[in-house]
């Protein structure tokens, strides 16, 4: 476990600008829809399937990367996995139609699919048990930091450089994070896979009734909130109360700002509430929103 405070914070922000790299990714497309629609001649279904692509391979990897993980550790599976998204975005800069911003949504799905469990995975062995969630929960921060960015930012930045210049420059922001990983990230240690390791198996995790409970949760409050804020706001802003797509980005902005600073409240509070004998969990069936 790392006691030092300057290398857990260490650790912390390069992982944080993983997680943030991935998130601006996952949502950029509400805010470039009217661009790609019109360069594209995109419909709402080609919208949806554009934003769909970066799910469809960040989901279909998440089960082998668990496995990946625990035996290879997040410094090893993060920044193999990012070299898939440096090729994702750089595709994406280039594409010349439909087919191939899908195919590249996919890879940069896959490419940043450890940036969320790689973090996660670390702190579980090398933080204290009292810092995890503050852990957790800022790290969702980022997340809104991710959206934050990817709307009014990248609108400002859509006339200066266009839409292919951004994913490009997000391509040597990667190389970045990678090298950044490979100079401060800890290597994983034969003793922390077994710690991973005799937490259960698949299986068990299926088996669990707290964590099938979770699925509707997950599935359709969580689901349909990530379908509205990272593609269907931003159109609808523009399509139905006759917003310009600067507007809409900065409706977007406030959106995603409200959302970093609730959870980076929640991180702050969380340990004290703990301490005081209220779990997580408890609040978690009061309605809070503390979990991913």
């Amino acid at each position: 476990m790392i006691s030092k405070t300057n290398k857990s914070i260490l650790i912390f922000l390069v992982f944080a600008f993983a997680f943030f790299i991935s998130n601006l990714l996952r949502s950029i497309i509400a805010t470039l829809s009217p661009i790609l629609t019109s360069e594209f001649d995109l419909t709402a279904g080609n919208l949806g399937l554009l934003a769909g692509g970066y799910f469809l391979g960040f989901t279909c990897m998440q089960i082998p990367l668990g496995f990946l993980l625990d035996k290879h550790g997040p410094k090893k599976i993060v920044s193999s996995f990012l070299i898939i998204a440096i090729i994702g975005t750089t595709s994406f800069a280039l594409a010349q139609n439909f087919a191939g911003l899908l195919i590249s949504r996919v890879f940069i799905g896959i490419g940043v699919s450890a940036c969320m469990m790689g973090p996660l995975t670390g702190y579980r062995i090398w933080f204290a048990d009292e810092y995890q969630q503050r852990a957790n929960a800022w790290m969702l921060m980022v997340l809104s930091m991710g959206f934050v960015f990817s709307t009014l930012p990248v609108q400002i930045l859509l006339p200066v450089i266009g839409w292919r210049w951004i994913f490009g420059s997000v391509a040597v922001v990667i190389l970045l994070i990678i090298i950044l990983t490979l100079l401060f990230i800890p290597s994983w240690k034969s003793e922390d896979s077994k710690d991973v390791e005799n937490a259960g198996s698949l299986s068990d995790v299926w088996k669990n009734k707290f964590f099938r409970s979770t699925i509707p949760l997950g599935l359709f409050n969580y689901g349909g909130m990530v379908a509205i804020q990272t593609l269907w706001a931003g159109p609808w802003m523009v399509r139905v109360t006759g917003y310009t797509p600067l507007e809409s980005a900065t409706g977007l902005f406030w959106i995603n700002t409200t959302m970093l600073v609730a959870f980076f409240v929640f991180g702050y509070i969380l340990p004290k509430i703990t301490k005081l004998g209220l779990e997580s969990m408890r609040l978690m069936k009061l309605g809070l929103p503390i979990s991913y």
